[in-house]
């Protein structure tokens, strides 16, 4: 009796198995009919059954039929599922597992492929119409599809990146980047980027453990150098960003930012009064040189311009609150003062009206303007500024 009961048993569960894979096979003949609702029902009887609950098959098939339904037009499939996509994608994730043979691997891979190149098209989209946020979401969303065939989207993760940052998502920034070096892709680039994310967080461990990472592999690479140059500016160690920018300076001569950030940094130690006066003294000539090179390699560049006048306009003013600290009978040396004064805002002019005719509504170099010709007597040219001015204030 026994040995009849497990018979029966065994018959009864060959003859379920076989049951289901008829089932699969209407599941598959519903999809190819178009019939998407009786296709997911019957699918989803085949792949909840224990006996065909791992068949790589089924999965497949209801990874397809889901699919159809996420593409579908006609509002009578659209709604037979709040979340089709996520559910075709997950069917095809339990039938890359279950498929030991790799038979749907390449089948499954272009249709993976085909709905990461839409979230593709999504990003480029959202991209252009500056909508960083959803052109992040979609590059993502492509490059996990697309991990699923356990296939690295270098290209999509650093969209997604780049979108992140632009989105002011720093967070997903950082993940992004992560992943692709946990995906050995590594790059100058890509330790320049996530180093930055973190500076911006104000994190100066991790800034600087990225940048130093990036220089183990790419010791020759001056980006990486300014980038470190750029962690020690933000966290106030003039010193070191001073040596970096020195060494920068002698790597590549025709770059134009590192000679303007030299010249912000000894503009700064210029105007700091704790410092000794010779130092400043020293400070005011380097960021003199700094600011004009940068201007001989782009005549152009407003920041170089407009901080080179401020720094005339700067020098000016603390000549004359010189010459105003000296006694009434110190006539003499009051007039040297404010002859020298005077000079100074006359150097400060050509680099200020540079500055302005590179951006004509820049209120601050409109006031500096207004101010030297004043103190200069251009009466004409003060009417003309303060003109401008009030037109850039009605704007």
């Amino acid at each position: 009796m026994k040995k009849i009961a497990i018979l029966l048993v065994l018959v009864s569960t060959f003859t379920l198995a076989f049951g289901q894979k008829n089932v699969r096979q209407t599941a598959s003949n519903f999809l190819k009919d178009g019939k998407l609702d009786k296709a997911m029902e019957a699918i989803n009887q085949c792949v909840l059954d224990p006996s065909t609950a791992q068949d790589a098959k089924a999965w497949f098939i209801r990874g397809n039929i889901y699919l159809e339904i996420s593409n579908a037009k006609d509002d009578k499939y659209k709604s037979l599922d709040a979340d089709p996509l996520k559910k075709a994608l997950e069917s095809y994730k339990n039938a890359i597992e279950f498929d030991t043979k790799k038979e749907y691997y390449d089948d499954i891979f272009a249709k993976l492929n085909w709905q990461r190149n839409n979230y593709y098209n999504s990003g480029v989209e959202a991209y252009n119409k500056r909508d960083y946020k959803e052109a992040m979401k979609a590059f993502s969303n492509g490059a996990d599809v697309i991990d699923l065939a356990k296939v690295s989207d270098t290209l999509s993760l650093l969209n997604a990146a780049t979108c992140a940052a632009l989105a002011n998502e720093r967070e997903f920034a950082k993940e992004y980047y992560i992943r692709l070096l946990k995906g050995n892709y590594k790059s100058p680039a890509l330790f320049m980027a996530l180093s930055d994310v973190y500076r911006q967080d104000k994190d100066s461990v991790n800034a600087i453990k990225y940048v130093r990472m990036g220089q183990q592999l790419y010791p020759t690479d001056l980006r990486l150098l300014l980038t470190e140059t750029n962690i020690y500016l933000t966290f106030g160690n003039t010193a070191k960003a001073l040596r970096n920018l020195q060494v920068a300076k002698e790597k590549d001569t025709a770059n134009m930012s590192v000679f303007f950030a030299l010249g912000t940094i000894y503009d700064n130690i210029s105007s700091d009064s704790a410092n000794p006066l010779n130092v400043r003294a020293e400070a005011f000539e380097n960021a003199v040189k700094s600011y004009s090179d940068a201007i001989r390699l782009n005549t152009n560049y407003f920041e170089a311009n407009y901080n080179l006048g401020a720094l005339y306009v700067n020098k000016a003013a603390g000549l004359n609150d010189d010459a105003n600290r000296l006694p009434l009978d110190a006539t003499s040396q009051y007039d040297k003062l404010k002859k020298e004064a005077d000079g100074f805002l006359e150097m400060a002019l050509p680099y200020l009206e540079k500055a302005i005719e590179l951006q004509p509504g820049d209120l601050n170099t409109l006031y500096s303007l207004k101010q030297i010709y004043a103190r200069t007597n251009r009466p004409d040219k003060m009417k003309a500024i303060q003109q401008k001015i009030d037109e850039t204030q009605k704007k």
